[in-house]
């Protein structure tokens, strides 16, 4: 009965219909991406409390590696005031990136560091370079992330349902790419309830009498 009514769903093979790499580029960055939010509440949550704590606030995006490459540098406020003020803003100048008030900031950051109630733990300890380990690690991951970005928007940027796809507010390079590795040609939906059943979101309401 289901076949004679055309209650059927075909299954395209993501090889046949060329989105095999596309899938691969999703599924990897969903891996990388819950890797680094793993990662960054590994650091927020022990690493940061226990050496510079006061540091957190500074911290803006999960998408940026400023704060990393300084934390890198400078993983204990012990190692800010050890130098002088004018000499750190020169020396981290260039870690922090392109900053309105880069100054301010940096002095800011002296400030905060001259305060910090972090563990006096000596630059070349084991917990330091634990620290930095884990740092190295998460700065990894945004190269890996932004390197999977940087190639679907290559791969995709003149595919004409990515194009529409992106115009959907909401729906940024990623969502898109999702949509497009799970969903293939959307063309071969007669009916939006179709997508939707494929996506299993077919609500439908379940009650007596």
């Amino acid at each position: 009965h289901m076949l004679e009514i055309g209650a059927v769903q075909f299954f395209h093979d993501p090889l046949v219909v060329g989105i095999a790499g596309i899938q691969e580029l999703s599924k990897t960055h969903e891996i990388v991406s819950r890797s680094k939010t793993e990662l960054w509440h590994r650091i927020l949550t022990h690493y940061l409390p226990l050496y510079f704590p006061e540091a957190e606030r500074f911290h803006r995006s999960s998408r940026t590696d400023w704060f990393l490459a300084f934390l890198e540098k400078y993983p204990t406020p012990g190692m800010i005031t050890a130098m002088s003020k004018e000499v750190f803003v020169a020396d981290a100048w260039q870690v922090v990136g392109r900053k309105v008030s880069k100054e301010r900031l940096l002095s800011d950051i002296y400030a905060t560091a001259v305060g910090s109630v972090g563990l006096p733990v000596h630059p070349d300890s084991d917990a330091v370079r634990m620290f930095r380990m884990v740092l190295a690690e998460g700065r990894s991951l945004v190269c890996q992330r932004n390197e999977i970005e940087a190639r679907a928007a290559e791969l995709l940027s003149d595919h004409p349902d990515y194009q529409l796809l992106t115009t959907i507010p909401g729906i940024g390079p990623i969502n898109a790419l999702t949509i497009l590795a799970e969903a293939g040609d959307l063309r071969r939906f007669r009916h939006h309830r179709q997508f939707l059943k494929f996506c299993g979101m077919d609500l439908a309401t379940v009650q007596s009498g």
